[in-house]
């Protein structure tokens, strides 16, 4: 990530913390770690004495985990349709190779420090708070979506891509992980990479979601695959039933139809999606997204938002250097001609109706961006979206 990539907003004790930060630390401002060095100062309230020993806590934490994530963009790649013969890898792909880790795989280099033991210490990811009188008011939770882009052309630079993703999750530690994109041959890398997360999986064949629970911090319940009637792209909804930092939760991750072309099969998934999300368990918080393709007017067109529906990067205060998940105007791993940025990867939240915890967005960011020293790629040609929340028990 370049120095340019990071918004401050005309705030120039800010950037003056990050480099100083930076300074203490040995980080490189120039080598993208700026976007760390703010990770840790705004989780420190911009203390930067705290932050430093933060980060010199995780560094020093060498229990790691790991996770991937790409997506391929729907106005410049070719409609992934259900004829096998379209999938560069068929599902018989051998299994030893599938489970074999790439000897030549970066740290730690999915927008992160190379060092493998450096990871946010408030990663914890599920913690709790306490009140006054010493019982816990809330507790947090991380959940990661990145589409991981297993059907790029390029097949020989996929395990380092996928590598890279994983040293991403062993980086951030999020309890929840939605992947687009997933092919068995990535499948076999991230099951083996990410031994302390359940791998639940959308698919077999072709190209598939999947969904990563943090075993010590995640319950799993159930889980469900709904196809998409009308698609010609194998796409559906995978829903994932967990209980997590004190709340039930219905998580939905899906990969809408891809292109212009197939606008119309995309507002039909959404609006299907969005129903679902109605009518889930009334004492659950619901969480939808992934790689759903989607520009704003086709929201409008699928009816708006549902009531008690929101926008989570909206609830966060569209951080602008957030928004664009697919910019190819720094992520060069499609070489398109030309230069455009789309918000195509979302996340939406519906609260569990009635009395109950509330799952209330904390801070919403992009990674993914920092290129590759093998293959000089990113991960992906989408950035991967994080998102903290805090569960927030009703108060009496």
């Amino acid at each position: 990530m370049a120095n340019s990539d990071i918004d401050f907003s005309g705030n120039d004790l800010q950037y003056s913390a990050c480099v100083e930060f930076c300074s203490v630390t040995g980080l490189l401002i120039e080598e993208g770690d700026i976007g760390l060095a703010q990770f840790y100062l705004e989780d420190s309230g911009w203390n930067v004495n705290i932050a430093i020993q933060k980060y010199r806590q995780g560094q020093s934490d060498a229990h790691l985990i790991e996770e991937p994530d790409s997506v391929p963009d729907p106005a410049a790649k070719r409609p992934k349709t259900s004829d096998a013969s379209s999938a560069p890898h068929p599902a018989g792909a051998p299994s030893a190779s599938v489970g074999t880790p790439f000897a030549g795989a970066p740290s730690a280099s999915a927008g992160a420090p190379s060092a493998a033991g450096r990871k946010p210490a408030s990663t914890k990811s599920t913690s709790a708070s306490k009140s006054s009188s010493g019982t816990p008011s809330q507790q947090k939770f991380r959940l990661i979506t990145w589409n991981i882009d297993g059907l790029d052309s390029m097949e020989h630079t996929l395990q380092e891509r996928t590598m890279a993703v994983c040293d991403a999750v062993k980086l951030y530690v999020p309890d929840v992980v939605y992947l687009q994109e997933v092919i068995p041959l990535s499948c076999g890398l991230i099951s083996s990479s990410l031994p302390d997360y359940k791998l639940i999986v959308g698919g077999q064949q072709d190209y598939f979601t999947a969904v990563l629970l943090k075993k010590t911090t995640v319950q799993h319940l159930s889980d469900d695959i709904e196809p998409f009637p009308g698609t010609v792209m194998q796409r559906k909804i995978q829903t994932v039933q967990v209980k997590c930092a004190g709340a039930d939760l219905t998580l939905m991750c899906s990969h809408l139809e891809s292109t212009k072309d197939f606008a119309t099969e995309r507002v039909k998934q959404l609006k299907i999606a969005f129903e679902r999300m109605k009518t889930a368990a009334v004492h659950n918080a619901v969480i939808f997204g992934g790689d759903l393709n989607l520009r704003d007017p086709e929201v409008v067109k699928a009816g708006g938002l549902p009531s008690g529906v929101s926008d989570i990067w909206q609830l966060s205060g569209a951080p602008p250097d957030a928004k664009f998940t697919w910019d190819t105007s720094q992520n060069d791993n499609l070489r398109l001609p030309f230069k455009v940025k789309c918000r195509f990867d979302r996340l939406y939240l519906r609260q569990a109706y009635g009395s109950g915890p509330k799952v209330v967005p904390e801070r919403f960011s992009l990674i993914g961006k920092k290129r590759l020293p093998g293959c000089r790629r990113f991960p992906s040609d989408h950035w991967g979206k994080v998102c903290d929340f805090k569960v927030e028990e009703e108060t009496k």
